[in-house]
């Protein structure tokens, strides 16, 4: 509730600065619109070449007219920042959908659309969409154009990727697996029953995802889960120097490891304060960090003498499926890659402190016991007795970075990987209340402004001047998903 206040205000204040921009420069004022915007064919006798026979196209955001009907406008919120741009098809489609659409009634579901053609007499000459930053008020112009430049565009960008939509059958298990109507014929999905050895409960639930990270921030905090996971809330929070230096030595790691043909880090050129990738502004103490963390990778780079023949899959999505739990398990590891048929699932980390040698890997590091429990059960296809889980710790003092290796067929691994996923995973699925549980994290929570418990915690405990921000993982160079 705090948000959706905080972001109304937000909202009236962007829009009304437009709508005054708007008049200076001679545009008529535009007014909300009731009913949304809809472009239907006439339904034909036959079906096409497709197997439809009629295409309707709606759109999603805030809509407004001028009172002559000239002008269209679309305002489209971002839960963020305001979105610099989004694809070509999809502006296109937007677009289409105002300059050709007619106001028409929400239907019930499941109910048949009308036979005829939404017709409109009074089409607008220019159509505007506006991107809105929900969290800072930004706004974005993503396009403002007539008839014609809408007729061009739509054949050109948004024709093809409608006809792809339609007519492509392939499958790509994901996120989008949790809201699937076909998940119960879907092949392509691995199932893993018993992945952890949950016993069914009471379904308190829908289908839902499950991945480390979302176990990692429940088990700090249920609300932080709720509301930056499930809600996408974020305050824009920066991030503190660890996570950032992190996320930039992860860029030149992916940049390097999928060049093609794959090609050991030792063989190519020693990183320096060129090698920074772009969009990562660190200033120079951090940036000397982390070219130093790039050059320990050289000598642990999984690729080093890799074959011609061998397989480099970097963030590559893996995704199982507990049925007895209906939960769809998602796991993106940093690398897969083949090595004279076995495949290896690399974790890669960056940090400022030794490992606690007082706690296991698995325990430490929840992706590394997800892997290791995937493997095991099948998930990838591969026999986990030809294969392994590594995780690379980068540290900038030389030589005192490290690689283990975590083998997923043997039996103690497996039943310690059980339960580290156990313990996250039960009060993560049973959860219906998400209640705030103040801590250390509370200090790099991304929607702390909207938890009083965890702004409370702060104000009493403010951060040491010389200790830096925790967050979930020493050092954490990325969420995962």
């Amino acid at each position: 509730m705090a948000w959706t206040v905080e972001t109304f205000e937000r909202y009236v204040a962007a829009r009304s600065a437009e709508q005054r921009a708007a008049r200076a420069e001679g545009l008529p004022p535009t007014d909300p619109v009731r009913l949304s915007w809809t472009a239907r064919t006439a339904k034909r006798q036959a079906l096409d070449a497709r197997g439809a026979a009629q295409y309707e196209h709606t759109t999603w955001g805030r809509q407004y007219a001028s009172a002559d009907g000239s002008v269209r406008d679309l305002w489209i919120p971002s839960l963020g920042r305001a979105k610099s741009d989004r694809a070509a098809a999809e502006k296109a489609a937007i677009a289409y959908v105002m300059a050709q659409g007619a106001p028409t009634r929400r239907r019930r579901r499941g109910t048949e659309p009308p036979e005829t053609a939404t017709a409109d007499s009074r089409l607008p000459y220019h159509v505007r969409v506006f991107d809105f930053g929900c969290a800072d008020g930004s706004i974005t112009p993503l396009l403002d154009w007539d008839q014609a430049v809408v007729r061009e565009r739509f054949a050109a960008d948004a024709a093809p990727a409608f006809r792809e939509a339609v007519t492509g059958d392939g499958t790509r298990p994901g996120a989008s697996c949790v809201e699937c109507k076909a998940i119960s014929r879907c092949s392509s999905l691995r199932r893993t029953p018993g992945l952890w050895g949950a016993a069914p409960a009471a379904p308190t639930h829908s289908r839902r995802s499950v991945s480390a990270w979302d176990l990692r921030l429940h088990g700090e905090c249920p609300a932080q889960y709720h509301l930056v996971r499930q809600l996408h809330l974020d305050d824009l929070t920066p991030e503190n120097d660890g996570a950032r230096r992190g996320r930039a030595v992860d860029a030149w790691l992916n940049k390097r490891h999928m060049a093609s043909p794959a090609t050991g880090c030792r063989d190519l050129p020693a990183p320096d304060e060129s090698s920074m990738p772009p969009g990562f502004a660190l200033d120079p103490p951090l940036t000397d960090i982390a070219v130093r963390m790039m050059e320990e990778h050289r000598s642990l780079c999984p690729l080093n003498g890799i074959g011609p023949d061998e397989k480099v899959l970097v963030q590559h999505r893996v995704t199982a499926y507990v049925p007895e739990l209906d939960v769809v398990v998602l796991a993106v590891p940093d690398l897969l890659y083949s090595y004279r048929g076995r495949w290896i699932w690399r974790e890669t980390k960056t940090s400022s402190r030794p490992l606690w040698e007082g706690r296991s890997l698995l325990r430490s590091y929840p992706q590394l016991a997800l892997g290791v429990l995937l493997f095991s059960a099948g998930a990838l296809d591969v026999d986990p007795r030809r294969s392994w889980v590594e995780f690379e710790l980068l540290r900038e003092e030389r030589g005192a970075s490290l690689l283990e290796r975590i083998d997923p067929s043997r039996p103690e691994n497996v039943a310690e990987a059980r339960e580290v996923i156990t313990q996250l995973a039960q009060p993560f699925l049973s959860d219906t209340s998400y209640e705030p549980r103040t801590g250390r994290h509370c200090h790099s929570c991304q929607a702390r402004t909207w938890c009083k418990p965890g702004t409370a915690y702060v104000a009493d405990h403010p951060a040491s001047p010389s200790a830096p921000t925790p967050v979930p993982e020493a050092d954490q160079r990325s969420c995962g998903v």
